[in-house]
This record gives structure tokens, sequence and C-alpha cells, in this order.
């Protein structure tokens, strides 16, 4: 296999995240806007808004996620950054803060994806990790998830889900803070 290669993005990747987000792309249309709207902003804004709206913050110099590419095609995406810059998250059950959280201090991933013909290879572990090393470089405390739990072989879970899974967050050196809703929890890592 091709080496994996990780960058957090800047304003030069532009053509690389649209190739991942467009239309045909690995995940056709969402643009990585669902935590960094409102539910009121994003149910007024159609696909090309949404586009608009991550082509501006990356072309602005808004780091916004850890593209992967494999021989230059992106093959994944890990939607990370400070807890703040996701208002969707301070409504949310499954990532409802703890007491005393400072969300400037914390940082989130919110969304992961990888190509389906590179999975089971340990690529995704090489996503979080490269956003554990952009957190910890922007002195971040923690960095937290909300994947869907796998640690119970019986309990069902969405396979289809943009969050992860447990056992990969700890295999990243990340713990289980608790569980929430039925199928999900949060998870952190302490970077202090």
């Amino acid at each position: 296999m091709s080496e994996f290669v990780t960058t957090v993005v800047g304003p030069d990747d532009w053509p690389a995240v649209s190739e991942f987000f467009e239309p045909k792309g690995l995940v056709e249309n969402c643009w990585c806007t669902y935590f960094r709207m409102t539910s009121k902003e994003r149910s007024g804004c159609g696909t090309a808004a949404r586009r608009d709206r991550l082509r501006d913050l990356v072309t602005s110099g808004e780091r916004v996620g850890v593209l992967g590419s494999v021989d230059g095609v992106p093959a994944g995406w890990l939607g990370a950054g400070p807890r703040s810059a996701f208002p969707r998250l301070r409504g949310s059950r499954a990532a409802k803060p703890i007491e005393g959280d400072d969300p400037e201090r914390i940082w989130s991933i919110v969304c992961l994806y990888l190509a389906r013909e590179h999975r089971h290879r340990g690529l995704v572990k090489v996503l979080v990790d490269r956003a554990v090393q952009w957190a910890r470089d922007e002195k971040a405390e923690f960095i937290e998830a909300f994947p869907e739990d796998d640690r119970d072989p019986g309990a069902a879970f969405d396979r289809h889900s943009f969050h992860g899974r447990v056992s990969t967050f700890e295999s990243c050196g990340f713990t289980v803070v608790e569980p929430r809703l039925q199928r999900r929890a949060l998870v952190r890592k302490d970077l202090r």
C-alpha cells in the first residue's frame, strides 16, 4: 500500500478538501458543517452554502481538520478544533460538557471518515494521532470525542456513524469519561 499522508488543513488545501466532499466525492455534500452551525443556521443552509462556508473557513486560514491522502488522492477526514468552534455541541446530549470545563482549552473531534478501501489498516488511528498532536501543539489541555461504544460485543451500534468507535480512541490513549445516550461515550485524552 502507498503511504497514508496526513496534514492539518491549511488555506492551500481547499482543492483537496473540495474533492473529498464534493458530489461523487467520498462524503458527498456534508462539507463538515453540521457541528459548526446551530440547528437553525443549518436548516436554512443548502449544499452550496455549506460548501461556501467551509471554503471560506479553509481559505481564510481557519484550521478545520485533518485530511488524509494516498498518492495525492483524499482518502480520510477528521473534523476537529476547539470545542468553542462547534455551536452544535452546546445542545448535544452526547457532547454535554462536564461541570468546570473550559471550552477554550478543550478540543473536540466531531467527525471521522475513512474511504472504504483503506479501512482495517489502522489508518483511522493515524488520523486521530495527527489530531492529538495538532491539539497539543495548540496548547489544548484535553481532546475529546463522542464515539459509538463498541466495547460490548453484544450491543448494537451504528456502523455508519461518523463519530468513530470507543475501541479506536482507546487504542490512541483516550479514556472513557462516561457513557452517553444508549450507544455513545465521552472519551478524552489529557494533553497536559
